[in-house]
């Protein structure tokens, strides 16, 4: 379990770093030319590739072949769980895929008080992270992915109202990235449960399901904003719709699959007879 727990803190460190990445790339981009930005990137991927070979451990973590891989994907509560995934970054890249355009009247244009917005954003989801792990532990996962959908989905239904001005605006960023935060934590648990032999598989479907749904959501704004002439600070409305829809099936397939109740056992015969 500790080495799955270290898997899962991986994982959420990743998303804290796509925040803290985007904020840093839209700043350099807007004060400098954007192949020294590329160069940037290249730079610092390479110093992390030397460090990772100089510094960590060799680990080594059984094969699995193709089949072993897709083999959890027959499972309908795995499905389940991985369409949740799908659905909640569907639901948030709807919108975040245009983030810049949707803050247009909080930032009047500038790229630094974007960047800002988006730092409130990672912070977000890193408290989120935090707040996450703490509660995993002490309540049943299932009830505490509910809370972050709801507040997600109303988060981005106030997209319009939220973000016309800087102030409210990075309130808002914060709330969302913090309730972002919290569900990727209570899903990975979910999944691990269900086999924790095959955590590393499970977790890397999840992983693909992120992304799935990231790749989904930046066509689903781009085809509203198209089909539907819905200008980017709007996107929020589309992207609240299949957060909800997420939230729905969410409480769906969770109370399907709850245990049971235990049944209370009997102390005397003549009580078990009544």
């Amino acid at each position: 379990m500790a080495a799955a727990s270290s898997r899962i803190a991986a994982s959420h460190d990743s998303s804290v770093t796509e925040s803290k990445r985007d904020a840093l790339g839209r700043l350099a981009c807007g004060r400098t030319d954007w192949h020294i930005t590329l160069w940037a990137v290249a730079g610092i991927g390479l110093v992390a590739t030397l460090g990772i070979a100089a510094g960590l451990p060799k680990v080594t973590l059984p094969t699995a072949s193709l089949g072993d891989r897709l083999r959890p994907l027959k499972q309908g509560r795995v499905l389940a769980l991985l369409a949740v995934t799908t659905l909640v970054f569907l639901g948030a890249y709807t919108l975040y895929t245009y983030i810049g355009p949707a803050l247009q009247d909080a930032t009047g244009g500038s790229e630094s008080l974007l960047a800002v917005i988006l730092l409130a954003w990672g912070i977000g989801v890193l408290a989120g992270n935090i707040i996450a792990g703490r509660l995993v532990d002490r309540h049943d996962p299932a009830h505490v992915l509910t809370g972050p959908l709801t507040i997600a989905a109303v988060a981005l239904a106030l997209t319009s109202a939220a973000t016309a001005t800087l102030v409210s605006a990075l309130a808002w960023a914060a709330i969302w990235g913090a309730a972002l935060g919290v569900i990727v934590v209570p899903q990975q648990h979910r999944l691990i449960a269900l086999n924790p032999a095959a955590a590393p598989v499970l977790l890397g479907l999840n992983s693909s399901a992120i992304y799935v749904g990231i790749a989904l959501g930046g066509g689903l704004g781009g085809l509203a904003q198209k089909w539907f002439a819905i200008v980017p600070a709007a996107l929020g409305l589309p992207a609240a719709g299949v957060t909800t829809l997420a939230l729905l099936y969410h409480l769906t397939t969770a109370r399907h699959h709850a245990p049971a109740a235990p049944q209370p056992t009997p102390s005397t015969p003549e009580q078990a007879e009544v």
